[in-house]
């Protein structure tokens, strides 16, 4: 589902236990009156994509205008309480994600000249990898007794901040030339090669450190 020009979306797809699902729907009613209320709020969209004799999987869409203002929402201690307490009560199961296509367009029309949603899809890689890989273990050793669910929230709302605020306009920055189209063929092939570097010094390192799952 595509955000809106100039919006910052984000996705979670909940998995309901039949027998809650009237619980569910208030639940959700509820999130949607309360997301309503903050600064930068546009919408809230929830739509049924799977129905299993033993559960229900739902996809909730938000958007905002920035993303400062969805991360904020994200981490509001009422909602996390709502949210725990949904978890314990009723087993319910969410998955949040950023759609990194509206977060692209977002961020591009922030830089001088439209830029294509691949290469600002790549500078969200280049950036979301690395946090994921390192905050994901951390977490884990941080919070061992936290739930699967608990984790995600965390990790999510960490990785979006994290490249949102601070690493993806850096690597935009580092970058601008390439992305506004102003590199000749020679440079261009050099910030390819560069990325491309990058990525597998990354994979390596992480393929061979014990605490994220390598060797």
């Amino acid at each position: 589902m595509n955000g809106t020009a100039g919006s910052f979306e984000y996705q979670f797809e909940q998995h309901i236990d039949p027998r809650y699902l009237d619980r569910y729907y208030r639940f959700s009613d509820r999130m949607k009156q309360m997301a309503s209320q903050r600064e930068g709020f546009i919408s809230l969209e929830r739509q049924l994509v799977e129905e299993r004799p033993d559960q229900y999987v739902f996809r909730t869409t938000m958007r905002f205008n920035h993303p400062q203002q969805c991360m904020s929402w994200l981490d509001d201690p009422e909602r996390r309480r709502l949210l725990i307490q949904e978890e314990e009560e009723t087993g319910f199961q969410f998955k949040g994600r950023a759609n990194w296509i509206g977060y692209g367009r977002w961020l591009s029309g922030r830089i001088r000249r439209p830029v294509p949603t691949w290469k600002v899809n790549l500078m969200v890689l280049l950036t979301l990898y690395p946090t994921a890989m390192l905050l994901t273990p951390i977490l884990h050793d941080l919070f061992p007794k936290a739930s699967g669910a608990t984790l995600m929230l965390v990790s999510n709302t960490l990785c979006v901040a994290a490249t949102s605020w601070l690493l993806v306009p850096a690597a935009s920055r580092a970058y601008r030339r390439w992305l506004e189209g102003d590199t000749n063929a020679l440079q261009t092939i050099a910030t390819l090669a560069s990325l491309v570097g990058v990525f597998v010094v990354m994979w390596w390192g992480f393929s061979h450190l014990a605490f994220t799952g390598g060797r």
